[in-house]
Parts: structure tokens; C-alpha cells; sequence
């Protein structure tokens, strides 16, 4: 039967893309087997064989963190005939028994770890031991870089540590990571070095601080404690201590509440040492008839919405003015001033001294202290946020607030890094300069405070603060923990703390010291706070870093 046209042109069409599609397909293929491999060729940079992580220094040079050389010991098991002889020759070096290194390497199949890490005294002792025994080809000793840390828990969580990698886990060595481990560097250079970074810390203060932090664990068994000693002319943090603590050599073997940067994010309520601030913003607000004394008698009672409020005193305190309100610690003379004062202004002088921000010291975390806005008050937040209950603030928020009760009213920016050097040369990066934020107070109230806290510390609740031949001004506190589960006080735990100011006409040093639920008798800050800043302070005197001030 003959084919119609119409399917003729179809079938040609047909053949002809199938034709097309072949020939398409054979290009291809020719190019890719013939193009030249050389043409997309792509060489990788040369790049530092290594990078070697930067040292962590205190302000005087004295090294708190730093790589040093380590050798691990290896078991090729493979080429081992006698496991119970190589034990025996290797055990005198590695600190274990024959039979625990034999246990350690049936846990391996072909290459062992026996050691981690041994020094290089020992490491020569073995490599000695094994070429007597021709056993160099079944126990390897490899040199690798690790991390120290020479100060052990001083300071540990601000310092923090780093992984098994060589990576920043916590504290300076996450948050300067990026200097302290950079990328290796592009070029012939087989070493990429870290930057070197001086703290403001004080090894000498941070250790003072420290024995006193483990005094108070001794004698009061605390579930926390935490100090802070501030240069109050420029804002360095000379120590941040914290306990419980742990060494960061042993990292591995601490816990989260070890780990954890009392002084810095704790968020408790301060208590009675806050009357400072609030009388600060009292005196600010100009509003309160401070000039005419507060007659206690024990306890002080006011109107709030028909009801009535009273808040008690540890004891009749008698006629009371500025000065003896911060001496005896009056709860209702602070509460009756706070009453008289406009609520938007008194809020503003507490925010403008820190108490609703937080501070970036160059850590990796920023706790930020909290107080209610104005008008989520209740009728009775003010006169309670007054003698420091009703918000939550850090020891770090109190010490810097500290800097404004200075002679000029101005609050300073605290400071945790001095300086930044390249590990390359030696190169000047980063150093930090005085840093004010704002005259917040002025001069007239900044004297009247501290000459209540010198008067507290001469009779008044700080007496075991005083240190003689120093004029030593000081504001204890005692406040009641709240349970969080009952929203009450009831359990009757405390927060006993000071905050001390050396020499208290001439700020030297901003001294603060809390101790969280100590147990025993008389545990108020008067008796654990106020003498661990005596011996901080006598301390200070001996090493060199105060000068006698009064006779």
C-alpha cells in the first residue's frame, strides 16, 4: 500500500533530529575527552602549617593562659609481640601500672593512646628507654601544642578554657577568639601567631580576693560567693572572683555551677547596700526634705492605696539623717525619703547609673540588671526598691555604680582587656583608654554618701571593715532570698554582702564582696562581708598598692 505524503515528511522530520541529536552528542563527548585538563586548572594557596594560639597576661606580665609543648604516648599494636614487655618499659613514664596500660590498649585495635600528655623531660626518658629496648617502631611519642593555664582556678571563669581542638569554650578565650586563634595566614610563613591580650586583672589582687572567697566558704558554707576589686579612677577590673570555682587545667572535670561567673551574671536582689543608689537619686531628685531627720523607732508605716504598709528596721535607729541613714542602715528613713520623691526621676538617676543595662567587659555573656518600668509599680515598689528588694542587679552592676560616688559624680565604663598586641611582631593593636559615660551625680551628694559610708565603717554597721591608718568608707547589706517557686521570703535564707570605697575622700579602689545563703548564726554582711574587705584591704597595704591615709 502506498505511503500517504504526510507520514513521508514525519518520518524524514524524525531521522533528521535523531540525526541532530547524535551529532550533538558526539561533540560533547570529543570535548570532554580532548579539552585540555590544564585550562580550569586550580592551585590552592600556600597557607601557615599551623597557627599558634595567643597568651593571655595579667596586667604585670605574669602569663594565665598560654600554649605550651606536650608528647602523647602511642601503641602500634600491630607491631607489638609482647604487650606485657612494652607495658613494663613504658609504665615508669606514664604514671600507671603494666596491667592498666595493657586494660587501656585492649581498647584499641590498631594504634593506641596510652598517655595523653607527658612532659618533655619524661618524653626524652622514654625515647632513651625505647631505643634501649629497640622499641622504637612499636611505641610512637608525638610532640603536640596544648594549653595551659599556670594560674589554675584564679580568675578561671573569666579566663574560661579551650577544647581538645585548641578552640575558645568560655570566658576570654571565646570572645577574643577570633585574635587569639586567627585564620593561618596566606605565604611562606610556616607559623600563624595569635594575639597576645593583657587583662586589667591584678594576679596578686585576684589571689587576695580568692583566699578570702575560701575563707567565707570555710567558715560559712555559701551555695555562692563573689568579689570584685575596681580601680575607681579608671574603670579596670583588677579582680572577679567567683566560688565556687575549678582549675581550668582539669576542665573536663568541672560543673556547671564551677563554670558559672558569679560576680559578672548572678542576678540577685542587693539589699541594703542599693541604699546608696537610692539615696544617690534622692538627693538628685532634690525633692525629699532630707534637711529635716527621720525619727525611727523601729519600724516605718505608710499609706498605699488605703492600706497600710509597714516596713521594720533591724532596730530603733532614733533620729536619722543622710548621713547616719547609710551608718545604721535605716530601712524606713531611705523608704519615707523615697515616698517624697518623684517616681520618673527617681527611676532615671537608678538607670542612669546602670541598674536597668548591662556592661560589655568583653565577656560572652552581658547580664542585665532589671528594675520594673515606672509604671508597672505597685504603691509600695518605690520605697521597697529603695533598701534593694523589688530588683534584680549584679555584683559587677553595684561595684561600677560605685565609680559615680567619686568626687566628680562620674560613672565610669568598666574595663576587662588593657591591651592587644599581634603575637607577629609585637605590634600595638587595642589599648584601652578611660572611658566616662556621664556625670551622673553631682559633687555635693557624691560627698554626702561617703561621708556616711566613712561614718559606718567608724560606728556604724561597718565597723569590721575598718583598717587603721585608712580612711575606709563601706555600706553593708543583708537581704532576704525570695524562693521563686513560693514568691515568698519565708525560708529566712540571706545574701550577706559590702561594698567598700579605699581611700573613701580619694577613690582608690571600689571593693564588693556577697556571699548567697551562708549558713550559721549572725549571718549578716556586717560580719562575713565587711571583714573579708578588711584583710582585701590590709592586703592592698602590704603589697604596696595603698598608702596610709589617716593616723
Amino acid at each position: 500500500m502506498a505511503t500517504s505524503p504526510k507520514r513521508s515528511y514525519l518520518t524524514l522530520f524524525r531521522v533528521a533530529i535523531s540525526a541532530l541529536f547524535i551529532v550533538i552528542l558526539i561533540r560533547v563527548a570529543f570535548l570532554m575527552l580532548t579539552s585540555p585538563k590544564s585550562a580550569r586548572q586550580y592551585d590552592d594557596p600556600q597557607v601557615a602549617e599551623r597557627v599558634e594560639r595567643g597568651t593571655i597576661l595579667d596586667r604585670n606580665g605574669r602569663i594565665l593562659a598560654i600554649q605550651t609543648p606536650y608528647w602523647g604516648v602511642y601503641f602500634h599494636l600491630n607491631a607489638i609481640d609482647d604487650l606485657a614487655f612494652v607495658s613494663e618499659v613504658v609504665s615508669p613514664f606514664v604514671q600507671m601500672s603494666a596491667d592498666q596500660i595493657m586494660e587501656r590498649a585492649r581498647g584499641y585495635t590498631t594504634y593506641a593512646q596510652i598517655k595523653e600528655r607527658i612532659d618533655e623531660q619524661t618524653a626524652e626518658e622514654l625515647k632513651t628507654a625505647l631505643a634501649k629496648n629497640r622499641l622504637q617502631n612499636q611505641v610512637t611519642i608525638e610532640k603536640r601544642q596544648g594549653r595551659t593555664w599556670p594560674a589554675h582556678f584564679h580568675g578561671v571563669q573569666t579566663i574560661g578554657f579551650t577544647n581538645t581542638a585548641g578552640e575558645g569554650i568560655e570566658g576570654i578565650e571565646l570572645s577574643q577568639e577570633r585574635y587569639l586563634n586567627p585564620v593561618p595566614q596566606v605565604g611562606e610563613r610556616l607559623v600563624t601567631y595569635g594575639d597576645e591580650i593583657t587583662l586589667t586583672l591584678d594576679l596578686d589582687i585576684q589571689y587576695t580576693v580568692d583566699v578570702q572567697l575560701q575563707e567565707i566558704a570555710e567558715e560559712w558554707d555559701p551555695e555562692w560567693s563573689a568579689a570584685i576589686v575596681l580601680d575607681a579612677q579608671n574603670g579596670d577590673l583588677l579582680a572577679v572572683g567567683s566560688w565556687p570555682w575549678y582549675d581550668a587545667n582539669l576542665f573536663g572535670k568541672s560543673t556547671s555551677e564551677e563554670r558559672k561567673n558569679h560576680a559578672v551574671n548572678q542576678l540577685s536582689e542587693p539589699g541594703s547596700v542599693f541604699k546608696l543608689f537610692s539615696l544617690a537619686s534622692v538627693l538628685e531628685a532634690g525633692e525629699a526634705d532630707t534637711s529635716t531627720t527621720f525619727l525611727c523607732d523601729g519600724s516605718y508605716t505608710f499609706n498605699a492605696g488605703g492600706s497600710a504598709v509597714t516596713i521594720t528596721c533591724s532596730s530603733p535607729h532614733g533620729e536619722v539623717d543622710s548621713r547616719t541613714m547609710i551608718s545604721k542602715s535605716c530601712n524606713g528613713a531611705i523608704s519615707h525619703w523615697a515616698l517624697q520623691t518623684d517616681p520618673a526621676k527617681f527611676f532615671e538617676t537608678l538607670s542612669n547609673l546602670g541598674f536597668t543595662s548591662s556592661w560589655d567587659i568583653d565577656l560572652p555573656s552581658r547580664a542585665r540588671s532589671i528594675i520594673a518600668d515606672v509604671g508597672a509599680w505597685s504603691l509600695r515598689s518605690q520605697p521597697t526598691i529603695a533598701f534593694g528588694q523589688e530588683l534584680l542587679t549584679t555584683a559587677l552592676h553595684l561595684t561600677v555604680a560605685a565609680t559615680a560616688l567619686g568626687p566628680t559624680g562620674e560613672l565610669l565604663t568598666p574595663h576587662l582587656i588593657l591591651r592587644r598586641r599581634s603575637g607577629e611582631d609585637g605590634t600595638l593593636l587595642y589599648e584601652r583608654v578611660r572611658t566616662p559615660v556621664a556625670q551622673v551625680l553631682t559633687p555635693a551628694n557624691t560627698a554626702i554618701i561617703r561621708e556616711g559610708m566613712r561614718l559606718a565603717t567608724e560606728e556604724g554597721t561597718g565597723t569590721l571593715a575598718r583598717v587603721e591608718g585608712f580612711a575606709v568608707g563601706v555600706k553593708t547589706g543583708t537581704a532576704q532570698i525570695m524562693n521563686p517557686e513560693t514568691g515568698s521570703y519565708a525560708d529566712g535564707a540571706l545574701y550577706a554582702s559590702a561594698l567598700a570605697i579605699v581611700p573613701i575622700d580619694e577613690p582608690r579602689y571600689i571593693i564588693y564582696v556577697g556571699a548567697h545563703d551562708p549558713k550559721g548564726s549572725n549571718i549578716w554582711g556586717a560580719n562575713i562581708a565587711a571583714p573579708a574587705i578588711k584583710e582585701i584591704i590590709k592586703t592592698l597595704a602590704s603589697q604596696g598598692k595603698l598608702i596610709v591615709s589617716e593616723k
